[in-house]
């Protein structure tokens, strides 16, 4: 799906080339860089889970929910996320918006 919107959030921190997955990225460093990924047979890797919208990465799917939700509200993901998904964000985001007025208020004060 990234192919087609143009978004390439996995970065080479050499040359800074972007690519659109993960694999053409650890080719990129081997072929072009000489760098060996050092993972173990099958050993998974960390995820990237990326906005659709803008391309912002994220380390997990509440991280890129909230980003949505702050960011692009209305968005076709925030409705087809899970009903329990959603009710465990949804305290996260309370939260984060808490801190969010608190800390709104205190510059306010100042």
């Amino acid at each position: 799906m990234n192919e087609c919107s143009g978004i390439h959030p996995y970065k080479c921190e050499i040359c800074n080339k972007a690519f659109t997955q993960r694999c053409s990225l650890e080719s990129h460093l081997k072929k072009i860089h000489g760098v060996q990924q050092g993972y173990a047979y099958k050993q998974r890797r960390d995820k990237l889970f990326v906005c659709e919208d803008c391309g912002y990465t994220g380390p997990s799917q509440e991280d890129l929910y909230l980003h949505v939700y702050d960011s692009h509200p209305g968005n076709a993901f925030l409705k087809k996320t899970t009903k329990k998904l959603a009710a465990i964000l949804q305290t996260k985001i309370t939260s984060v918006l808490q801190i969010k007025s608190t800390a709104q208020e205190e510059v306010e004060a100042e």
